[in-house]
């Protein structure tokens, strides 16, 4: 070989040691000038995060029919797993009363399950900052119920028969402390565990005055099935002592996710509750809500600030 082709050869073995440490300085690999092998690392160094769900109740989280689980509050998840690159979330569907349970043990990272806020939660749990479900108190009645049996405060509710569930929801708490509160005149409680929509026919029926439920169980589980129910807010101006109050605030249907309390459960609800509010701006939220709700019921952008 000449020494000019020598000298060839070595310039062209320099440019490519060149080329191939500017790739790897801009995140790329060798033969990956897409960056995508670095995006690989990356996600595989996320850390797993298991969510806990019963599937129930639907349309908040649901098993499809390709057994797949999904619903408005899986599906937020799944869309705020794609803006954290940190953790990598995957889904267990189990027990009502072994979403808490795992979550006190740590085998579970994140509960999903139509949680609405309570002291005795707070005390064992984080929630995420900001609710992604919003709507009034409010009762599911036979159509026209109120008409007969006007509710212009909190104690009207007292005397009539009324289904509740009984692992431990916000609406078996509600209404045991209410009939605390209103030892003369208590609701009668029937315990039960059918599912929502049953429990609508029953109260369409007239079997109970009125139950749980919001303007989405009004829609998924009566208009689409094509059950009456009236959709009757409970103000907080029912509401007559310190007392009632907190009682009313305790089925005011706005919904969260659960962590465990722990530094690492800080940490990844902040970074739960950074991804929600970006979803919130971006108008994934209100269109997931839409979907699986029937309405936007996700709050206003002053409920969103960060």
């Amino acid at each position: 070989m000449t020494h000019s082709s020598t000298r060839k050869t070595t310039i062209i073995v320099a440019a490519l040691v060149s080329a191939m440490t500017l790739m790897a300085g801009c995140g790329g690999q060798v033969g990956d000038i897409s960056g995508e092998g670095a995006a690989s690392a990356t996600a595989a160094k996320a850390k797993t995060i298991v969510v806990a769900t019963s599937a129930n109740p639907s349309p908040m989280t649901e098993v499809d029919a390709n057994g797949k689980l999904t619903g408005y509050e899986i599906e937020l998840l799944r869309a705020a797993d794609k803006i954290i690159p940190e953790y990598n979330f995957t889904y267990d569907k189990v027990d009502f009363t072994g979403i808490t349970g795992g979550l006190d043990s740590g085998k579970y990272q994140i509960g999903a399950n139509f949680f609405n806020y309570t002291k005795e939660r707070a005390e064992k749990f984080i929630f995420s900052k900001h609710p992604h479900y919003r709507d009034n108190a409010s009762i599911l009645t036979q159509p026209g119920w109120t008409t007969k049996h006007p509710i212009t405060t909190l104690a009207d509710l007292g005397g009539y028969s009324v289904p509740v569930d009984s692992n431990g929801s916000a609406w078996e708490v509600f209404a045991e402390d209410y009939n605390k509160l209103f030892p003369k005149n208590p609701m009668k409680l029937t315990y039960t565990n059918v599912d929502h929509a049953t429990r609508l026919r029953e109260i369409s029926s007239g079997q109970f005055a009125f139950g749980y439920g919001g303007r989405f169980h009004q829609k998924v589980y009566g208009t689409d099935l094509g059950v009456k129910v009236d959709y009757v807010k409970l103000p907080d101006s029912l509401a007559k002592t310190t007392a009632e109050k907190d009682l009313l605030k305790t089925i005011r249907q706005e919904t969260y996710f659960l962590f465990p309390k722990t530094a690492e459960g800080q940490k990844i609800a902040d970074a739960v509750d950074k991804a929600l509010v970006t979803l919130h701006k971006n108008g994934t939220m209100q269109k997931l809500s839409k979907q699986f709700l029937g309405y936007d019921l996700t709050g206003t952008a002053a409920d969103w600030k960060e």
